[in-house]
């Protein structure tokens, strides 16, 4: 369902329940402050602590909300719809909410509700979800508009949700994140270096370009996490599938191969794809198709790139059906 514009002073998505406010807090007086200190301000009067649990660790540096905030603007139509992933104590929200788009910002600790509902109180475009984004079905969210999606992605779900927003990326004007530099890596890397797996076959196929934005350290960020970020603007391929020459049953087959591939990373990719649960294939089927793609079975999966795994989805799809 798409978010309605939001006509009342919190900031909350219509038929949610307003929350009690703390005496002595004012949006535009927290408006006004320096990120770090509205941070710090937010969290003593809400009586907050940061939830290790859910990954919390709220970005503090102005710098670089805005900078995410401008990119969002540059990729984007003045119609696209932008989707907030943690919403968190609102330091991307509010350089959002001052572009004048429609913002859905979406939050899954009940407790940073009403400091998010103080924050936007001053902009009716903003609508704030309580929900888990986990369980949120993005690909039918605002069903035919544009989205822009933008996130501070917490640690512990970061691999998830990117799969999740690379899958719908065609519906994407432009994904932009901070993750850490080891999962940035990750997106990046290509066959044969050391970081390179599924997440990055998946966004070799789904991705027509990873871009750095802003190399994050721990200081922007409270508390500290032990490591460093990076901002991407992520920009979708606008139909992966067509561009692959696939069809749907074959792009799922696809998405198995790759998983297959990368089960048993220390053995050759004909015994890892034999042994693994994503696939039902026999090794007679498996060593045809294999030759059918004029991929070598025993390489590993990690020395293959995108192209070789639709060649060879593509050729146990046929083995498969017997064509």
């Amino acid at each position: 369902m798409a978010p309605q514009k939001n006509s009342r002073s919190n900031g909350t998505e219509p038929g949610q329940a307003e929350l009690p406010q703390p005496p002595g807090a004012t949006a535009s007086d927290l408006l006004e402050m320096p990120l770090k200190a509205r941070t710090r301000r937010l969290l003593q009067l809400f009586d907050l602590r940061p939830r290790k649990s859910l990954s919390q660790n709220f970005l503090i540096d102005d710098a670089a909300a805005d900078a995410l905030a401008q990119a969002v603007d540059r990729y984007t139509e003045p119609d696209t719809l932008i989707i907030e992933i943690g919403a968190g104590l609102g330091a991307l929200t509010v350089p959002l909410a001052n572009l004048g788009r429609e913002l859905a910002g979406f939050e899954t600790d009940k407790h940073l509700i009403p400091p998010l509902q103080l924050l936007t109180e001053p902009f009716p475009n903003v609508a704030v979800r309580h929900c888990d984004i986990t369980k949120e079905d993005l690909g039918n969210f605002a069903p035919g508009r544009r989205l822009a999606v933008v996130g501070n992605l917490p640690y512990h779900i970061t691999g998830l949700l990117l799969r999740r927003l690379m899958e719908i990326g065609h519906r994407c004007d432009i994904i932009i994140v901070t993750v850490q530099t080891e999962v940035a890596e990750r997106l990046v890397a290509g066959p044969g270096d050391e970081q390179y797996g599924v997440l990055s076959v998946f966004a070799d196929y789904y991705l027509g370009r990873v871009e750095m934005l802003r190399r994050l350290g721990p200081g922007a960020f409270l508390p500290r996490p032990d490591v460093d970020s990076a901002a991407l603007a992520l920009h979708p391929l606008p139909d992966p599938a067509e561009a692959a020459g696939l069809n749907s049953q074959q792009e799922e087959l696809l998405f198995r191969t790759i998983k297959a591939a990368f089960a048993h990373r220390r053995k050759t990719l004909r015994n890892s794809m034999a042994m693994s649960h994503h696939l039902d294939i026999t090794k007679s089927e498996l060593d045809e198709a294999l030759a059918d793609a004029g991929v070598d079975g025993g390489r590993r999966g990690e020395e293959l790139a995108v192209q070789d795994f639709v060649r060879l989805a593509a050729a146990i799809h046929s083995v498969m059906e017997g064509e």
